[in-house]
């Protein structure tokens, strides 16, 4: 059942159940959360573009920053390792950071048309692996390729940046201790067509169109990974002849990837979630994918491309839920709110639990979902810019990025009961 929901500052919740309370990560059932900032003033100076938490509960953090001296670097706060410098490597929004299933593990990895090159940092050891440029697949094609973890093992995953709706290559690879391509799997995320559906279905689309990777699932945060695919019409960039308007098409699918002791390869599930139509070009976003023990949740929606009328936009971002009852349940789930673009919801992962994130005004509220229901009666607070960027680094924590206000990182606790 489709559950559209109004919102004005949150989305309003159709509660069925009194709300049993969020179980964050810290050994207790919260019956309200807050958001503490632990560091009001991060890298002062620097630009922020990415963050990555190594240990739960602790205050260390690894940035990708730029200095006041235009120096790109991985760095550690508190600085006991030293920086990477990555200057000479590639501009910042070719790097991604990540914390890994294992405390004490950061990756960092630069993924361009050569390959992907990958550092492994273990605090444990106070030892940084990197690699050379890693070529996979071993064939031509243009790829866009992250690592992510089946497990506790690391593994690579390469899709093409262009392919047909219905039948998008996957190609997974585990990587051994030394960062280097072990064994290999060439999967195909196909499209689940209804009977009699052949004017509908992807499978019977033949055009070539382009594939980006906008997010994956947050490290232990599901059994195996989940990668979220937007699939697009291609456009070249000239302008759209009205007599002639082509049609555009989105189309947002997931694909969870879980290792089975039974099977000789990684298990590949599907789940097409919403496919728009335009009549002229628009970007998805926001463009986010989170997970519980029992569902996947994707937050999407549109904005419109250079010459696209607003009206070609979603006018509110989706919130979805897919149930996940194991490997195989390929059921795309419903929508279960519709979100005010105004508000830059976002998708926030808090442990092995779920959150939405929204900046109203001055504020940025938090509130997890419990679920087909955003959870209303436990909200956290935090005054911000309304500029403000939130940036996911990983263990119910978050940087907070501002032009008018000093960059902040905030994490998710239970808060204390009032003295009423």
């Amino acid at each position: 059942m489709v559950r559209p929901l109004a919102a004005v500052a949150l989305v309003a919740a159709c509660t069925v159940a009194p709300a049993p309370g969020l179980e964050l990560d810290v050994g207790r059932v919260c019956d309200d959360i807050a958001i503490e900032v632990d560091d009001p003033d991060v890298l002062p100076g620097s630009t922020v573009h990415a963050a990555a938490i190594p240990r739960s509960g602790e205050p260390d953090a690894w940035y990708l920053a730029t200095d006041p001296h235009g120096t790109l670097e991985l760095r550690r706060v508190p600085e006991d390792m030293p920086a990477i410098d990555l200057s000479a490597l590639g501009s910042a929004g070719e790097f991604r950071v990540q914390p890994g299933p294992i405390d004490g593990q950061v990756w960092l990895e630069l993924d361009r048309l050569e390959g992907i090159r990958l550092w492994q940092i273990d605090e444990t050891t106070a030892t940084v692996r990197d690699s050379a440029a890693i070529v996979f697949p071993a064939f031509d094609g243009v790829w866009s390729r992250r690592v992510v973890f089946l497990g506790e093992t690391p593994h690579l995953v390469a899709v093409p940046v262009v392919a047909r709706v219905g039948t998008v290559p996957i190609y997974v690879a585990a990587l051994t201790s030394d960062l280097e391509i072990a064994e290999s799997w060439e999967l195909t995320a196909t499209a689940e067509c209804a009977p009699f559906s052949e004017l509908s279905c992807p499978l019977f689309w033949d055009d070539l169109r382009d594939v980006a990777v906008p997010d994956a699932a947050e490290a232990g945060s599901i059994a195996g990974t989940a990668l979220l695919l937007a699939i697009t019409t291609q456009w070249t960039g000239d302008p759209v002849d009205p007599e002639m308007a082509p049609v555009f098409s989105t189309n947002m699918i997931s694909v969870v990837l879980q290792r089975d002791a039974a099977a000789e390869r990684p298990v590949l599930t599907r789940r097409d979630h919403v496919a728009w139509t335009n009549d002229g070009p628009v970007f998805p976003a926001p463009a986010q994918l989170a997970a519980d023990p029992l569902g996947l949740y994707v937050v999407a929606g549109l904005l419109p491309g250079p010459g696209t009328s607003a009206a070609e936009a979603t006018s509110s971002d989706y919130l979805f839920r897919a149930p996940l009852l194991g490997s195989g349940t390929a059921d795309a789930g419903d929508v279960i709110a519709l979100l005010p673009k105004t508000l830059e919801s976002h998708i926030l992962q808090l442990g092995s639990r779920v959150a939405l994130g929204q900046i109203s005004g001055k504020t940025w509220n938090v509130a997890p979902i419990e679920g087909l229901t955003v959870n209303e009666d436990i909200v956290g607070s935090l005054a911000v810019d309304p500029e403000t960027i939130v940036l996911r680094a990983g263990r119910g924590q978050f940087v907070l990025v501002a032009d008018w206000q000093p960059t902040r990182r905030a994490r998710i606790v239970c808060a204390e009961p009032s003295a009423e």
